[in-house]
């Protein structure tokens, strides 16, 4: 069976902010549609680029989407409103549970940087390729992840095929740590995950973020349990 890709363009900040605004304010189905492909119009001269981008903006903001439950997209959104200086780190959590591909990509990249803040593309492309397949389609939707991340401001590029972090983003509040721990669990088609495995996912590495138990009671849908030494996250 061919694994499922779908990231496959680059996004930018603003479209993001934008898509996610409509969808918090009711917007779904063919009438989002019809205002991405507005919002993107005047940046595209190919239809078919412009609805692939239409299509991936939609997969991760419509509030009609089977893969995570609708009060999760609505949490998201009230989020999105309430904390909106952090408004990335939103925006990082629906890609993730929306798109493995990208959720795969991004933990290699967390790795690889762990320790000097840099990684080598090859080596990206050489983890990545083992994964999925050596194809064209592959690398190409791996190049797509890794504009993105240089278009959120996440990562740059001081020389070709160095990639570097910028500075890390802190998240402080709890009701949005909360929901990024419901993000970590279902990132990976999960009902439960330890606490542990949370706290050092290497998807978060854009991020500064200090998951806890004892920071997760305004998320309902999270049941904590504890085994031996670490708790474990079930929704």
């Amino acid at each position: 069976m061919k694994p499922i890709i779908g990231f496959n363009r680059h996004l930018e900040m603003d479209w993001l902010v934008q898509t996610a605004s409509w969808s918090a304010n009711g917007i779904h189905g063919q009438a989002l549609k019809n205002k991405i492909d507005s919002l993107l119009a005047p940046s595209f001269d190919s239809k078919v680029a412009q609805d692939k981008t239409r299509n991936l903006l939609f997969g991760i903001w419509d509030s009609e989407s089977k893969s995570v439950p609708k009060a999760f997209h609505s949490d998201a959104c009230k989020l999105l409103i309430e904390h909106s200086e952090i408004n990335i780190a939103i925006h990082w959590g629906m890609i993730l549970v929306k798109y493995p591909f990208f959720y795969n990509i991004v933990i290699q990249i967390g790795r690889m940087t762990k320790h000097e803040g840099l990684f080598i593309y090859n080596q990206l492309e050489q983890r990545i390729t083992e994964s999925y397949g050596d194809t064209s389609t592959i690398k190409r939707c791996m190049q797509f992840v890794v504009r993105t991340l240089i278009n959120l401001e996440l990562l740059s590029n001081p020389k070709p095929g160095t990639y570097q972090l910028r500075k890390s983003i802190t998240v402080n509040h709890d009701n949005v740590i909360a929901w990024l721990t419901e993000v970590s669990v279902r990132a990976q088609g999960n009902s439960s995950k330890s606490m542990s495995a949370i706290i050092n996912d290497p998807a978060w590495f854009p991020f500064v973020i200090n998951f806890n138990e004892n920071r997760l009671s305004s998320n309902i849908r999270l049941d904590v349990h504890h085994q031996a030494n670490d708790a474990i996250v079930f929704i």
